[in-house]
């Protein structure tokens, strides 16, 4: 029975030229169009069974080594998405090699522009799952526009503390208050704003501020994680927490000396 490798090296789609193949790993040269190693390649290198997992084959070489905000983990293997896919099949490996394009187009993206592409990528570590709750109880809820501010720091009454939405286990708080988004009724011939209680979408609102308030706890817990490794920030992206908890370091020592 074949293993994971051997359906990915029999599946290899024309983009990726196989260099070298065993049960273990699989060497070769990715030409994805339209990104900067559409001519020369990166060399990458596939391993693991069931669930492949894939780096450059030299680390370093044509990306960085290790940078979160690209997503290429601690231990230098790219990040395709919070779930591997178990390659068992054709049509797993299709699905896998379609994940990994995708990945390198972002990675093309960030090259030339210093910024992964916002709407392909979930939170690092723990954060990853919450965030791609939020996203989906955002969509039910029809207020994706009022998550996306709100996640990005804009004031918003999902992130208020002083609102109190919810109790330390995420249930539902403080019924008889006035709705936080203002919502509005027809009473007596006049527009009114509803009370919290009164609410159809309350629970699912909720759920959603309960969620976001676990997903910034998350993300705060892996930079510390980050932070405390000692990683050094390779400087390739525009935004980074890595980098700017390096600058306010050295920033300090500056002062200090």
């Amino acid at each position: 029975m074949k293993n994971a490798i051997r359906h990915l090296a029999d599946n290899a789609p024309a983009w990726f030229t196989v260099k070298n193949a065993t049960n273990a790993a699989l060497v070769g040269r990715a030409r994805v169009p339209k990104t900067p190693w559409t001519e020369r390649g990166l060399g990458l290198r596939i391993f693991g069974d069931p669930k492949p997992r894939v780096s450059e084959d030299v680390p370093g070489t044509d990306l960085p080594a290790r940078c979160p905000e690209r997503h290429i983990q601690y231990d230098e293997s790219f990040c395709l998405g919070l779930r591997y896919i178990d390659v068992r099949s054709p049509n797993d490996a299709a699905q896998w090699w379609e994940q990994l394009r995708q990945f390198l187009v972002c990675q093309s993206v960030a090259e030339r522009t210093r910024v992964w592409p916002p709407s392909h990528a979930l939170d690092h570590g723990d954060a990853g799952k919450y965030h791609e709750k939020a996203l989906a109880l955002a969509a039910e809820a029809g207020v994706e526009e009022e998550y996306a501010s709100a996640r990005l720091n804009e004031p918003s009454w999902l992130t208020d503390r002083s609102i109190r939405l919810f109790d330390k286990r995420g249930n539902p708080i403080n019924g008889r208050s006035l709705c936080p988004r203002g919502c509005m009724r027809r009473a007596r011939g006049r527009a009114v704003r509803i009370l919290r209680v009164d609410c159809p979408k309350r629970v699912i609102l909720v759920e959603l501020a309960h969620t976001e308030s676990l997903r910034r706890k998350a993300l705060a817990d892996y930079w510390k994680h980050v932070f405390s490794e000692g990683t050094r920030c390779c400087r390739t992206m525009r935004s980074c927490p890595l980098g700017q908890h390096e600058d306010e370091a050295n920033s300090a020592t500056s002062a200090m000396a």
